[in-house]
């Protein structure tokens, strides 16, 4: 077997079990246990981490996946290229501590009247970023260094167990929020320790310089791709954090801890979407070499349905349980419902688009994805704060929804224009269809006295007059030898 394959199997795997603690932490955990305030502030601290950290790598972790093939060379500590990154990580922190203290007065500003528990904590952003922002470019690294799994099992299961732990003294009463904060910053900057060890032990640890190695072509390369990586990077970041950072500077961190559980069960909708674009990535980016658009059509296509297909169960199967879903969080919650239902579908039109990105990233037109996620970025910043002083957390969510299907329709479009490729055909119809009448089914069902009972029975009848119908219709080939193959018959 493959290291590619192999790698993607336990990927999959460790992707899978740390959902099921994600769930455990963020689904149930915390909404019964800690203030709607309280959350807010874990999941601000988490946005403003993971947008300063992204723009702190200064795109190095796109220079290390195209770049480093040509710094590779296990005898000579590979030509000093982990100097090269230990350096740009420095100086993109020191540009992140510097804008840190430049901004802070405006924050406090900004925040102290909302979000006075917000000002207690601020100062823990820093090692958040720092150890983030080393956590990336390790993390990058080590995939080059043929292993994509350790950097993920440090930070989806290590991570989780500990802030697990925690979550539990808390509960327990062992230590008090404040605690709990300090505890969940150092668990949260721990993966970045564990995958430094652990390169450390393999030998993979060299601080060498060899400047005299870089070309001005390759300098020239390496500044380009930087360049992109910045832009594509830190607009992504944005475009997926930014609603929590603009919640709490106009209506607060409890509005914020609403949004943020709420949002992450609609979420949940795009789990399949994850792995298919790791997968599909090397074989369109070869079909691009071969200019063989008839395999990047049928990826297209196919990925599209799949996708949607799952979309689509996944979202029905959690609409259809809203109310068992206010029984796990609690009615504190019920503020966003409609989260749910936004955020959700915004994701099942995400799964739509299939691999329209990464097939525009692999194009002769790769640019234009940059061009794409930069407007997209900037579309969710405008509607946020447009929609947010309306509608509060359900504009942020509607914002959402909004900009996703500009973003996806533009790319659609752009696709069909330049190359022909529409994915699109009477089977998505089928689909939604089929989702409405298993939607119902289930919506018509009477409540059962146990939650967990319900969701049991409501979630069977739902999923299998789904798969039932689909089987029937023969939406998918591929799905029907599944079902197949898992029915053995």
């Amino acid at each position: 077997m493959g290291i590619i394959r192999q790698q993607t199997i336990k990927g999959t795997v460790v992707s899978y079990i740390g959902a099921i603690l994600g769930l455990v932490n963020t689904g149930i955990l915390f909404p019964k246990f800690f203030a709607t305030d309280q959350i807010g502030l874990i999941l601000w601290l988490g946005a403003i981490t993971t947008v300063a950290a992204q723009f702190s790598s200064l795109g190095f972790n796109n220079v290390t996946a195209r770049l480093f093939p040509y710094f590779r060379n296990e005898n000579v500590n590979h030509n000093g290229y982990l100097f090269i990154l230990f350096w740009v990580g420095m100086a993109g922190f020191m540009l992140s501590l510097i804008s840190y203290f430049i901004l802070q007065p405006v924050a406090v500003n900004m925040y102290s009247e909302e979000s006075p528990l917000y000002l207690d904590y601020l100062i823990y952003l820093i090692p958040l970023v720092f150890f983030t922002l080393f956590y990336n470019l390790f993390e990058g690294y080590n995939r080059v260094m043929y292993d994509a799994v350790s950097g993920t099992i440090f930070r989806d299961i290590v991570f989780k167990l500990l802030n697990l732990s925690f979550i539990l003294l808390f509960v327990f009463e062992a230590i008090d929020f404040s605690q709990f904060v300090f505890y969940y910053v150092l668990a949260y900057c721990s993966p970045t320790v564990f995958l430094f060890m652990l390169l450390w032990w393999r030998g993979q640890i060299s601080f060498a310089s060899n400047l005299k190695f870089i070309t001005p072509e390759l300098r020239k390369s390496i500044t380009s791709v930087s360049l992109f990586g910045i832009m594509n990077g830190l607009s992504d970041k944005l475009a997926n954090q930014i609603d929590r950072i603009m919640i709490v500077s106009y209506i607060g961190l409890g509005a914020n801890g609403i949004f943020g559980i709420m949002a992450y069960f609609g979420v949940l909708v795009s789990m399949p979407a994850r792995s298919l674009r790791k997968i599909s990535s090397t074989v369109i980016a070869e079909a691009w070499k071969r200019n063989d658009l008839s395999t990047i059509s049928q990826i297209y296509s196919q990925s599209g349905l799949h996708q949607f297909m799952l979309g689509c169960l996944l979202f029905i199967g959690i609409w259809v349980n809203i109310d068992n879903v206010f029984e796990i969080v609690s009615d504190k919650f019920v503020e966003g419902r409609y989260v749910v239902f936004l955020i959700g579908l915004a994701h099942v039109i995400q799964m739509l688009s299939g691999v329209s990105g990464v097939i525009i990233q692999s194009s002769p037109y790769y640019k234009m994805q940059t061009v794409f996620m930069g407007s997209y970025s900037l579309l969710v910043i405008v509607s946020n704060a447009i929609m947010i002083p309306i509608w509060g957390i359900n504009g942020a969510a509607f914002a959402s929804l909004l900009s996703t299907l500009i973003f996806n329709l533009a790319k659609y479009l752009f696709l069909y224009r330049k190359y022909q490729l529409q994915p699109l055909n009477k089977k998505y119809l089928l689909v939604i269809l089929i989702s409405l009448i298993a939607y119902f089914s289930g919506y018509f069902l009477p409540r059962m006295d146990s939650y967990l009972v319900d969701i049991v029975l409501r979630s069977s009848l739902v999923g299998g007059l789904y798969v039932s119908i689909s089987y029937a219709l023969h939406i998918s080939t591929d799905f029907n030898k599944f079902v197949k193959k898992q029915l053995k018959f």
